[in-house]
């Protein structure tokens, strides 16, 4: 299901990445990954992959307890450049989603300036945000396990690129539908640029 491009009927792609620390401008991506939805939340298309930092060998890979990701890992993938020419192939013309969006978005927009890589989205929606909005107070927080829960949606393998992606694809129609999003409430009004 990796495919080279989404179909037409993509309008989500739903992003989560792998960091070597909280600085877009100087830590490094080192995991990337989309999901591809339509309209009705179906996936039409997946892609995942690491990224090489640069200076591989002697790049600090950050909290790798939390991310687990090793050198090994990262030393043979293809660079920045390379991947976010992917990215930005996959995601034009969607609205980008993300658990965070603002984090995510900002290291996708930092690497982009670096490498001379421009994005065409319809938008940004964070998945954080609708949970934010719903006001449930019987959740302790709003992280993307306490969500995938919440709603039932499987998250196997967390800081995970594509696990988390795939969960965040998954709790999105329900956060919209809480929020009423498709009925009297646009989802313009929670799109961010």
């Amino acid at each position: 299901m990796f495919a080279k491009k989404f179909p037409s009927e993509t309008f989500f792609s739903v992003v989560d990445l792998e960091t070597s620390g909280l600085e877009a401008d100087t830590h490094a991506i080192l995991q990337a990954a989309v999901v591809g939805l339509d309209r009705r939340f179906r996936t039409v298309g997946e892609w995942s992959a690491y990224v090489r930092p640069p200076h591989v060998l002697s790049a600090d890979l950050g909290p790798v307890e939390i991310h687990g990701i090793q050198r090994r890992d990262v030393v043979f993938a293809r660079g920045i450049g390379a991947n976010l020419r992917r990215i930005a192939d996959l995601t034009a013309g969607t609205v980008v989603v993300a658990h965070n969006a603002a984090f995510d978005v900002s290291f996708l927009r930092a690497a982009a300036r670096r490498e001379g890589v421009e994005f065409a989205w319809k938008g940004t929606l964070c998945t954080l945000d609708l949970a934010r909005r719903l006001g449930d107070r019987s959740l302790p927080n709003h992280r993307l396990a306490t969500l995938s829960e919440r709603f039932g949606v499987r998250l196997d393998n967390a800081h995970e690129a594509l696990a988390d992606a795939r969960a965040a694809a998954g709790i999105l129609p329900h956060l919209l539908s809480a929020l009423g999003v498709g009925g009297d409430d646009p989802i313009d009004r929670y799109l961010r640029w």
